[in-house]
């Protein structure tokens, strides 16, 4: 396994009260008894990285051990399918399995499990090492995340990942988090083994009464990954114990519904806050990748649930510190909700990484951002921060694909959107007296070409606050 480097790293157990434990590590015993809850805890001194080590626990005769034990920089991986989407489906995959071995990334594969409130210790999970034979059942993103920092960093990674397909926000949050969500509370109220129970044996008979091959027929309850707080309880809450570097996150694809996509950026503002109250770090860096381009190209803009939760993920990498945003809406496929370029992914997590968690302050690690917009008779001119060595349009001289103005009537047309020097100039025939502007904010982009000389894409914005979305496809 790999162990967070220069952080206090406990090792704990259950034992008889009052029976000694003893741990020997890098040459040196620590005692300790356990207390009368049967718990006990030792603290192994903070190590640099490097490694390989072994950790032996003895008691009572007995002995447990742990070889070829490192330590680097831990990262939690969590959100849903985009996040467990597997090494093995992604683009290239031959030649990625030519480039696999790594023996200091280090993956632990959490079982997803659900509990009823929050558990100390994890039902199973496993560690791999990278390599060939091992990599095709990795998270792919969290992949290439670490072995683009391994390369930069030189230290061992570990990445643990703890996912689940299809998955709210809400199932990944404490009770405590959602409390400003009376819908989540109403569900929070009735939590008992019986009502669950009294849930899922409905659930079976529903199912054994549908026509053959039904997954969910009318009335079934998900009363596992898509109830609040359920995954948290299980799969996130026993890892507070352990330090981490940072998190990075993949989810909001199961919140674009319009009953929950306008509260998606308070409740990943609550989860964040919660997640680092609970490993006790008000720093931890905390990397989100925004959703990717998905559904059906429509000639004339519209807003979508999918765009809110982007820009909600947007919203809350600028007002949060140590939140970084990987902009992915130029890589995605508008007919698979699971893109399999998660390479580009995992390369632009890793770069924010490297800014947020590792320091590299001059680092451009993003596109353009908007930082002023001065609406002028008939067009708007744009100021851009994130500029890095210039703005570009990725297939012409500097004509930008994306932007839609509306007048009064708040009816968005197609805009014309042109690069003078580091500003942008926008306008359209068809709207005389602009009022509001957007950019990319729907859910499948026709076309993407707007990014700065380093190669990334200009980050989605619009100056309105309509709640104008249609339900996504």
């Amino acid at each position: 396994m790999i162990l967070q480097r220069e952080q206090v790293v406990k090792i704990w157990g259950w034992n008889a009260p009052s029976q000694e434990v003893a741990i020997k590590f890098n040459n040196k015993e620590y005692k300790t008894t356990a207390s009368v809850d049967s718990v006990w805890r030792i603290n192994l001194p903070l190590m640099k990285a490097g490694g390989p080590y072994d950790i032996n626990i003895r008691s009572n005769g007995k002995e447990v051990s742990f070889v070829n034990v490192y330590f680097g920089d831990v990262w939690f991986c969590s959100g849903q399918s985009n996040m467990n989407f597997k090494v093995k489906l992604v683009q290239n995959h031959d030649k990625e399995i030519q480039d696999a071995e790594y023996p200091q990334i280090r993956q632990l594969d959490v079982s997803r499990v659900t509990a009823l409130s929050p558990q100390l210790n994890l039902k199973s999970a496993k560690w791999s090492i990278a390599n060939s034979n091992t990599i095709d059942d990795f998270s792919a993103v969290a992949w290439f995340f670490a072995k683009e920092l391994y390369k930069k960093e030189g230290i061992p990674i570990g990445i643990i990942h703890s996912s689940w397909g299809g998955s709210p926000i809400e199932t990944f949050m404490s009770v405590d988090a959602l409390k400003d969500f009376p819908s989540a509370q109403k569900k929070i109220a009735v939590i008992s083994p019986d009502y669950i129970n009294g849930i899922k044996a409905r659930n079976k008979a529903l199912i054994a009464a549908a026509p053959p091959g039904t997954k969910n027929p009318e009335g079934f309850i998900n009363v596992d990954n898509h109830y609040p707080t359920f995954v948290y309880n299980a799969m996130i809450a026993p890892f507070f114990s352990n330090p981490i570097k940072g998190v990075i996150w993949y989810q909001g694809e199961n919140n674009i519904g319009l009953n929950s996509c306008y509260t998606y950026e308070e409740m990943l503002t609550n989860m964040i806050t919660s997640w680092r109250t609970s490993w006790q770090n008000s720093n931890l860096p905390f990397l989100v990748v925004q959703l990717a381009n998905y559904g059906k190209v429509t000639e004339k803009p519209e807003s979508a649930g999918w765009a809110v939760v982007q820009e909600a993920q947007s919203n809350v990498s600028k007002k949060l510190d140590y939140v970084g945003l990987a902009v992915t809406n130029d890589i995605g496929d508008p007919n698979d909700i699971h893109p399999t370029n998660k390479q580009d992914v995992g390369k632009r997590l890793a770069y924010q990484a490297r800014k947020i968690a590792y320091r590299q302050k001059n680092l451009v690690v993003q596109g353009p951002i908007v930082s002023k917009i001065r609406k002028l008779k008939d067009r708007f001119k744009l100021s851009y921060e994130n500029v890095g060595s210039g703005l570009m349009a990725k297939d012409s001289a500097n004509q930008l694909k994306g932007f839609a103005i509306a007048g009064q009537d708040n009816v968005f047309h197609r805009a014309n959107a042109s690069i003078k020097g580091n500003k942008v100039i926008v306008w359209s025939e068809d709207v005389l007296q602009p009022i509001n502007l957007r950019y990319t904010f729907e859910s499948s982009p026709a076309a993407i070409n707007f990014y700065n000389k380093e190669g990334f894409p200009a980050v989605p914005f619009r100056t309105d606050k309509l709640k104008d979305a249609s339900k996504s496809r």
